[in-house]
């Protein structure tokens, strides 16, 4: 007789957090996908169907993992010496690599402006001394919209993301 109780308890604590049916919560914190990517500028180009991505939000601190390629990341053989690499291994690794996106550390929002500070990164020129991504966002129910341009000495452009909340 403990089936139909485990159930109703199942379905009255399944629902604990969640915001009401019908409104979206407009909050940064949770965990985001990325279901859309633009870049513009020279090369520019739109990925509406991405890769896996990761995007958390807590309390002051972000997680950032993206795969940026329309396709899967290629594969590549098993080194012959993984202590020696070939030329051929090691631009093969880095075909691999360059695709994806890789850091966390601290947030801050000001009015429409997201102030990320990466504390690690798979790309150490992110978290150099004192660097910070800024970038405008609006958020729509369950979307999150992010506008980054490039960087002073970068050629102009900016990356457009489109976020939809995965939890």
């Amino acid at each position: 007789m403990l089936r139909p109780l485990v159930i109703a308890l199942l379905l009255s604590t399944s629902t604990v957090g969640s915001a009401p049916q019908g409104s979206a919560k407009q909050t940064l914190e949770g965990v985001w996908k990325i279901v859309e990517m633009t870049t513009t500028g020279a090369n520019g180009s739109t990925i509406s169907n991405p890769q896996p991505s990761l995007v958390i939000f807590t309390k002051g601190h972000y997680s950032y993992l993206s795969v940026n390629s329309e396709g899967p990341r290629p594969q590549f053989a098993p080194a012959k010496d993984p202590t020696k690499l070939t030329d051929a291994e090691k631009i093969a690794r880095y075909e691999q690599w360059n695709s994806f996106t890789a850091n966390a550390g601290t947030y801050e929002v000001k009015g429409t402006t997201l102030i990320r500070r990466p504390l690690v990164a798979k790309n150490e020129t992110v978290m150099a001394k004192n660097s910070s991504i800024e970038s405008e966002f609006k958020m729509d129910g369950n979307n999150l919209r992010v506008i980054t341009k490039s960087t002073a000495g970068q050629p102009a452009g900016e990356t457009r993301i489109k976020l939809r909340r995965a939890e």
